[in-house]
Protein backbone atom coordinates (compact mmCIF):
# COMPACT_ATOMS: atom_id res chain seq x y z
CA UNK A 1 0.00 0.00 0.00
CA UNK A 2 1.41 3.38 -0.97
CA UNK A 3 2.07 5.80 1.85
CA UNK A 4 0.22 9.10 2.19
CA UNK A 5 3.43 11.13 2.14
CA UNK A 6 6.73 11.55 0.32
CA UNK A 7 9.02 11.58 3.36
CA UNK A 8 8.69 11.18 7.12
CA UNK A 9 10.86 12.42 10.00
CA UNK A 10 10.32 10.54 13.28
CA UNK A 11 10.13 12.58 16.48
CA UNK A 12 8.92 9.82 18.80
CA UNK A 13 7.52 6.30 18.83
CA UNK A 14 5.49 4.96 21.75
CA UNK A 15 3.42 1.90 22.51
CA UNK A 16 2.00 -0.13 25.35
CA UNK A 17 2.79 -3.85 25.64
CA UNK A 18 -0.19 -5.96 24.61
CA UNK A 19 -1.79 -3.24 22.48
CA UNK A 20 -1.50 -3.57 18.69
CA UNK A 21 -1.27 0.18 18.03
CA UNK A 22 1.89 2.23 17.86
CA UNK A 23 1.74 6.01 18.19
CA UNK A 24 4.25 7.86 15.98
CA UNK A 25 4.82 11.61 16.31
CA UNK A 26 6.47 12.91 13.16
CA UNK A 27 6.95 15.56 10.52
CA UNK A 28 5.55 14.67 7.12
CA UNK A 29 6.67 16.04 3.79
CA UNK A 30 4.15 15.88 0.96
CA UNK A 31 5.04 17.79 -2.19
CA UNK A 32 6.16 21.26 -1.12
CA UNK A 33 4.41 21.09 2.26
CA UNK A 34 5.91 19.90 5.53
CA UNK A 35 3.68 19.55 8.57
CA UNK A 36 3.53 18.07 12.06
CA UNK A 37 1.43 14.92 12.41
CA UNK A 38 0.69 11.88 14.52
CA UNK A 39 0.11 8.43 13.07
CA UNK A 40 -1.30 5.20 14.46
CA UNK A 41 0.38 2.17 12.92
CA UNK A 42 0.50 -1.54 13.77
CA UNK A 43 3.57 -3.58 14.75
CA UNK A 44 4.08 -4.91 11.22
CA UNK A 45 4.44 -1.34 10.00
CA UNK A 46 6.65 -0.47 12.99
CA UNK A 47 8.97 -3.29 11.91
CA UNK A 48 8.98 -1.89 8.35
CA UNK A 49 9.82 1.56 9.70
CA UNK A 50 12.61 0.26 11.95
CA UNK A 51 13.98 -1.86 9.11
CA UNK A 52 14.10 1.18 6.83
CA UNK A 53 15.90 3.23 9.50
CA UNK A 54 18.40 0.38 9.96
CA UNK A 55 19.01 0.36 6.18
CA UNK A 56 19.86 4.06 6.30
CA UNK A 57 22.12 3.67 9.33
CA UNK A 58 23.29 0.06 9.73
CA UNK A 59 25.43 0.84 12.80
CA UNK A 60 22.41 1.92 14.85
CA UNK A 61 20.66 -0.50 17.22
CA UNK A 62 17.29 1.22 17.25
CA UNK A 63 15.55 -1.46 19.32
CA UNK A 64 18.08 -0.87 22.09
CA UNK A 65 17.09 2.82 22.15
CA UNK A 66 13.51 2.20 23.37
CA UNK A 67 13.00 3.25 26.97
CA UNK A 68 10.86 0.85 29.00
CA UNK A 69 8.58 2.63 31.44
CA UNK A 70 7.22 0.50 34.27
CA UNK A 71 3.53 1.24 34.76
CA UNK A 72 3.24 -0.55 38.10
CA UNK A 73 0.83 -3.45 37.86
CA UNK A 74 -0.23 -2.56 34.33
CA UNK A 75 1.52 -3.45 31.09
CA UNK A 76 4.88 -1.89 30.28
CA UNK A 77 5.08 1.23 28.13
CA UNK A 78 7.84 1.75 25.56
CA UNK A 79 9.05 5.13 24.33
CA UNK A 80 11.66 6.20 21.82
CA UNK A 81 12.57 9.85 21.37
CA UNK A 82 13.98 10.50 17.90
CA UNK A 83 16.43 13.09 19.17
CA UNK A 84 18.07 10.80 21.73
CA UNK A 85 18.04 7.84 19.31
CA UNK A 86 20.00 9.82 16.73
CA UNK A 87 17.25 9.85 14.09
CA UNK A 88 15.94 13.40 14.57
CA UNK A 89 17.59 14.64 11.37
CA UNK A 90 16.78 11.54 9.33
CA UNK A 91 14.13 11.88 6.60
CA UNK A 92 12.83 8.51 5.41
CA UNK A 93 11.32 8.13 1.96
CA UNK A 94 9.94 5.24 -0.05
CA UNK A 95 7.94 3.68 2.80
CA UNK A 96 5.03 1.45 1.88
CA UNK A 97 2.95 0.43 4.87
CA UNK A 98 1.02 -2.84 4.96
CA UNK A 99 -2.17 -1.28 6.31
CA UNK A 100 -4.00 1.98 5.84
CA UNK A 101 -2.57 4.65 8.13
CA UNK A 102 -4.68 6.59 10.56
CA UNK A 103 -3.56 10.15 10.90
CA UNK A 104 -4.45 12.04 14.08
CA UNK A 105 -5.40 15.66 13.50
CA UNK A 106 -6.38 18.37 15.92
Amino acid sequence: MKSIFDKINIESIQFEAGINEVHVTCKISQGIQTFQSELLINFTDLNLLIGRIQQLNSEMDLMGEFEKIDMGEGPDYYYLKGESAGIADLWIDGLEFSNELRQIRA
